[in-house]
């Protein structure tokens, strides 16, 4: 037997009071004169046994009064109940999840940090405890009581959530022969399946933190809607969950650029749901390009604030290079818009291939051969080929890797789109029915083989079509685009059609999102220098990313840990490069955990799991561990105390 507070045993010196005053009499002794003393002997023989057998009963009613009180304040515990043979781990689960409400005005880790700590405080002095949580370094000793509550004081919320798998191989770390508690809400989308393994020595304690009645929204992910070319206002859709098992009305949703509120909407979701949310807004109010959007969502928020980066305006670089004696002006006239490109104009032969590396769409204008020089540029640029009368055919096959053939259409035929579900014509047109009714064209050139035709004659014929080469597309016209070919430099068709072939070189959409769980990002951008130092910032945190760029595609590696969600920049240099949002993973948003029926039958199947239903503080010292025994003795040595303090009255009132 031991004890919890073996230096209340000093107590024990008290038992020194009553035996002096049983051994000391204080009182002066009379003498009493009698006329007759014949009686007097046998007199004094009979009360002086029955005095003497109530002072012994009176001492030893104190003595033991006083032992047992001594004892319920050392609290003794039975050696043969302890559970630990080096000491006693504590695992608590500080993922996001255990910020969800509990109980009213407490979160999952404050209750599991207040039991490890009434548990704790109810050990003997000289017991050895370690505390571990997901973010803490493997443990390879054992403290003290008083170390292992200063360790629960510095545990709180973390982004790091662990496999049960991963927790084993932490714990069994530390010791092969040990208690081991894990207090945890059992989130099944972190914490995986929950086993033993057969050679283990010790125990797994399961303590279930949370209730089975959580609900909690949030924002899975979200992207821009394709809008029509002509359109002002964008949108995002928003595709948002209820991973709890209750309905959940009027959530409010929040899209917010700085301190401004730029749009909002409210929606209902059944529980076990997802529900999709567009949010429209003017794209002049979005500052630097960052956004957020915020619901509002209780009593689980850690999942409430979701960041977006909004991609900035694209300004595609255009460089048309035409023949010495003509270029179409309707081209030029396409492609003037500032707000949008970025246009050069040149002669055949006076092309700036440094240019080219850096351009977008590349626009090959009356080439009756087209250069080979031209060829290395495939693999990093998009081409529009607009053809001349005549054309010199193996060039025009050699770049674009198919069948060229010469045709004469006699007249102008019409024209139609082929397919309006084609992705490219995604935001041209605003119906399902495209109507180019009065467009029409003669053809004096056709490609054969593999070509995706955009736009056709009425004979099936392609007009406008494209070819693939790698990751670039090259586009072509089946003839010049003069009054003498066609009229479709004149239709309402020409400007979107003009506008999609230049920005399909924006192919790799930036993506409004990144999450943190991701080993790299990928970021498409033609302005890096390699000679110049690489950061990505955020406020006053800054990182030095490894990183490889390849073909237009900067790829950075994220560490494993250390940043938080929120808004970055990405520098080259002092040359901004892109700006990128980083979220967590939403796996933590999914409260489905463990019920306590499942832990329990997980508990009947393995020997080396047990249950431990904690729906009190006080039942954890109750039913587990070396509180038990403390807690019998304590009442037992409290009772006896009461008993004797009640004997000792009972002896000097009625002896």
């Amino acid at each position: 037997m031991t004890f919890i507070y073996p230096s209340a045993l000093w107590g024990l010196l008290l038992l020194l009071i009553p035996v002096l005053i049983h051994l000391f009499s204080f009182r002066r002794v009379v003498t009493v004169v009698f006329p007759s003393i014949s009686f007097m002997e046998e007199l004094k023989n009979e009360t002086g046994n029955r005095t003497n057998l109530k002072h012994l009963l009176v001492l030893g009613s104190r003595l033991l009064f006083i032992f047992f009180t001594v004892m319920a304040f050392a609290q003794p515990i039975m050696t043969d109940h302890l559970v630990p043979d080096d000491g006693t781990l504590i695992y608590i689960d500080n993922s996001r999840s255990m910020s969800g409400e509990v109980v009213a005005g407490q979160i999952g880790l404050n209750k599991a940090l207040e039991l490890s700590d009434d548990f704790i405080s109810r050990a003997p002095i000289d017991a050895k405890f370690q505390v571990l949580t997901n973010h803490s370094p493997v443990a390879l000793s054992w403290l003290s009581k008083e170390g292992a509550l200063d360790k629960l004081s510095d545990v709180r919320l973390s982004d790091v959530p662990k496999s049960f798998s991963q927790i084993m191989q932490k714990a069994s770390a530390l010791s092969q022969r040990m208690s081991f508690f894990y207090l945890s809400d059992f989130q099944k989308s972190t914490i995986g399946s929950i086993e033993a393994s057969k050679e283990m020595d010790w125990q797994i304690k399961l303590i279930k933190i949370a209730g089975d009645n959580v609900s909690n929204i949030y924002v899975d992910t979200a992207y821009i809607e394709v809008a029509q070319i002509y359109d002002a206002q964008k949108r995002i859709r928003v595709l948002l969950k209820n991973s709890g098992n209750k309905d959940r009305e009027a959530i409010q949703l929040k899209l917010i650029s700085g301190q401004q509120l730029i749009s909002t909407s409210s929606v209902d979701i059944k529980a076990g749901s997802e529900s999709v949310v567009i949010l429209s807004f003017d794209e002049g109010y979005i500052k630097e390009g960052q956004m957020k959007i915020e619901l509002v969502d209780y009593p689980v928020y850690f999942d409430n604030i979701f960041h977006m980066s909004f991609p900035s305006a694209k300004i595609n670089k255009i460089v048309h290079i035409h023949s010495k004696g003509y270029f179409t002006s309707a081209i030029e006239k396409v492609y003037g818009n500032k707000t949008y490109f970025e246009y050069t104009r040149v002669k055949e032969d006076e092309i700036d291939y440094g240019k080219l590396q850096v351009a977008d769409f590349v626009i090959l204008d009356g080439f009756e051969s087209i250069p080979q020089s031209l060829d290395a540029y495939k693999d990093y640029n998009d081409f529009l080929i607009v053809p001349p009368k005549e054309i010199e055919k193996p060039s025009y096959q050699r770049f674009l890797s198919r069948s060229v053939h010469l045709v004469q259409d006699s007249i102008p035929i019409g024209l139609n789109i082929k397919d309006i579900n084609d992705p490219f014509f995604v935001g041209v047109f605003n119906t399902k029915e495209a109507d180019i009714g009065l467009l029409k064209a003669k053809r004096n050139i056709e490609v054969k083989g593999r070509v995706n035709v955009l736009v056709q004659n009425e004979f099936e014929k392609v007009y406008l079509g494209s070819v693939k080469n790698n990751d670039h597309y090259i586009y072509f016209f089946a003839s010049p685009l003069t009054s003498e070919f066609t009229n479709v430099t004149n239709h309402a068709t020409f400007l979107p059609l003009m506008y999609k072939m230049s920005m399909a070189g924006n192919r790799y959409i930036h993506p409004l999102y990144y999450d943190l769980s991701e080993d790299y990002v990928s970021i498409a951008t033609r302005d890096f220098d390699s000679s110049k130092k690489l950061r990505v910032l955020n406020g006053a945190t800054e990182w030095i990313p490894n990183y490889q760029y390849v073909a237009g595609r900067l790829l950075l590696e994220l560490p494993p840990s250390g940043l938080k969600a929120g808004h970055y920049e990405i520098l080259n240099g002092d040359s901004l490069i892109k700006r990128m949002a980083l979220n967590e993973s939403r796996v933590e948003s999914e409260m489905e955990g463990y019920t306590h029926s499942e832990l329990a039958e997980l508990d009947a199947k393995s020997q080396h799991i047990d249950l431990i239903n904690v729906e009190k503080i006080e039942n954890l010292t109750i039913n587990e561990g070396f509180g038990d025994s403390a807690e019998d003795l304590f009442k037992i040595a409290l009772i006896l105390s009461l008993f004797f303090i009640l004997s000792e009255a009972l002896f000097i009132r009625f002896l």
